[in-house]
């Protein structure tokens, strides 16, 4: 419990910081200039999807399996996967880069818009082996100390990216976010790889091998997280193309008590994980399926509490917070609200089909959903005649949406369990 409440506040501080920082953006250069900030935040995010392995996923599978089953250094596999992390994100980053100054050479991209894809790009990059090093304090029982980390690094990181955005406008606020995101990536790292050593010893110089069946899972897992994050970044970046700074803005806006509860939410999936990779292990079946119906039971009841509570105070929040002009936003930001409370009853479904050797399942579940999340905005933007409107039609789209999405996954646990029962034996 005390490492539930550990990564929840430390979730839900960095969540709050960010909601700060998008009322501060707003408010001081307006809706417009806003939105474009946000959709090459959006831009970024999406090309980082497109090619970041995400090993964190690979690393909570492999390294036990290889260190219990095997007696295999799994420190080693750790440090591996962490460098190739880094390098395909160092890769990653330059390549991108290259890219935008193609585009801006050929005058496919204004000056202004080249500099923000490109200290987007920056920022992006020095975080993505960040996700291998989480996993490293997962695997080590260190995610209390995590979570503890996590909220002095968003605290500092907001002081020194607001004092830049007052004092030198938004060119500022984005270098110093990548310069406060390489030291916390730096940080996190230093203090993972010291907590492997612990758990697992130094690494050995006799495996020079990852694991049979590594690649061929590390590729699918990477690739159904690319759709499952997509969804937030891909939606703003399509809403840009298809509509309007103004539209990517007001969807941001509306969608920050979703993202709050996704941050949250997420903090279960992140104890899960460890927890049903080592049932596989052990092949304790019952324990992994009554994780499993706690937590849907429990985040069902969070859910509809929040969405209680934000109900009949929506429209105030929105006008104390951004103003009245922004106050037409309460039943889209409610609707919102509400989809991401029912997708998130089902968090489990982001790592037990990984803890089972399956995640092409969840590939395939979270392909659909993607298609389905953009089909809803087109349609939005084909029947609203303002950005105010198509945000509504979106969100009772997302609703409809993250309600199949519940119900499927609800329906496959049984056949995850049946393939545990294989896998364990």
């Amino acid at each position: 419990m005390t490492v539930f409440f550990s990564l929840g506040a430390a979730g839900q501080v960095e969540a709050g910081l960010a909601v700060l920082t998008t009322i501060a953006l707003v408010r001081m250069v307006g809706a417009e200039e806003a939105g474009e900030v946000f959709f090459a935040q959006s831009l970024g995010n999406l090309w980082f999807l497109l090619w970041d392995p995400r090993l964190g996923d690979t690393a909570q599978r492999f390294v036990p399996l290889q260190s219990r089953t095997e007696g295999g250094p799994g420190s080693w596999l750790f440090f591996w996967l962490l460098r190739l992390d880094a390098g395909i994100g160092i890769t990653t980053a330059v390549t991108g880069t290259g890219l935008v100054l193609l585009a801006h050479h050929v005058d496919w991209v204004d000056d202004k818009k080249a500099l923000l894809l490109v200290l987007v790009l920056m920022g992006c990059g020095v975080t993505v082996s960040r996700g291998t090093a989480v996993a490293g304090f997962a695997l080590s029982e260190r995610l209390r100390l995590l979570g503890a980390v996590r909220m002095v690094a968003a605290g500092l990181s907001f002081v020194a990216t607001m004092t830049a955005l007052f004092m030198g406008g938004l060119i500022a606020y984005l270098v110093v976010a990548a310069v406060a995101g390489l030291a916390t990536t730096i940080m996190l790292v230093a203090m993972a790889a010291r907590s492997i050593v612990l758990a697992f010893g130094r690494p050995s110089t006799e495996c020079s091998r990852p694991p049979q069946g590594l690649i061929r899972f590390a590729c699918t897992t990477s690739a159904a997280t690319s759709v499952a994050l997509a969804s937030d970044s891909g939606v703003l970046a399509l809403a840009g193309l298809l509509g309007a700074p103004t539209l990517v803005t007001f969807l941001k806006i509306a969608g920050t008590p979703a993202r709050m509860v996704r941050s949250c939410f997420s903090t279960v999936a992140a104890q899960l994980y460890p927890r049903l990779a080592n049932a596989v292990v052990s092949n304790d079946s019952a324990g992994a399926q009554r994780d499993l119906l706690r937590a849907t039971a429990l985040l069902s009841v969070i859910g509809l509490g929040m969405v209680a509570m934000v109900l009949p105070v929506a429209d105030v929040l929105l006008t104390l917070v951004y103003g009245p002009a922004y106050v037409t936003l309460a039943p889209t930001l409610v609707i919102l609200l509400a989809a991401a409370c029912v997708r998130e009853t089902v968090v489990w479904s982001k790592v037990f089909p990984l803890a089972v050797g399956v995640p092409g399942v969840r590939f395939a579940v979270v392909v659909a959903e993607g298609i389905l999340i953009a089909a809803m905005l087109v349609v939005a933007t084909r029947l609203g005649a303002h950005a105010e409107e198509c945000a509504l039609i979106f969100a009772w789209g997302s609703l409809a949406v993250a309600i199949a999405y519940g119900t499927t996954w609800l329906s496959l646990m049984r056949p995850l369990f049946q393939r545990f029962a294989s896998t364990a034996a």
